[in-house]
């Protein structure tokens, strides 16, 4: 079960550095990685929190980021 574990945590931070070099080149989708890292290295509650505390609750709920973490 710790394979698991460190292999989520490797996988979560190659997304969000793919989704950082992407977000500079022209790439779509590069949002989406880094939010997709953040849930395999964190977890969708954290995640969640995360997101919420950092943009604010107005910003977080305009994006919709919610729903788009519960379909990931």
């Amino acid at each position: 079960m710790d394979k698991w574990k460190i292999f989520h945590k490797v996988l979560g931070v190659i997304f969000i550095v793919v989704g950082i070099i992407s977000y500079i080149t022209p790439i779509p989708g590069s949002t989406l990685l880094i939010i997709l890292g953040t849930i395999w290295l964190i977890g969708k509650k954290r995640t969640l929190h995360f997101f919420r505390e950092f943009l604010g609750k107005k910003v977080f709920k305009s994006l919709r980021i919610k729903k788009v973490v519960e379909k990931l």
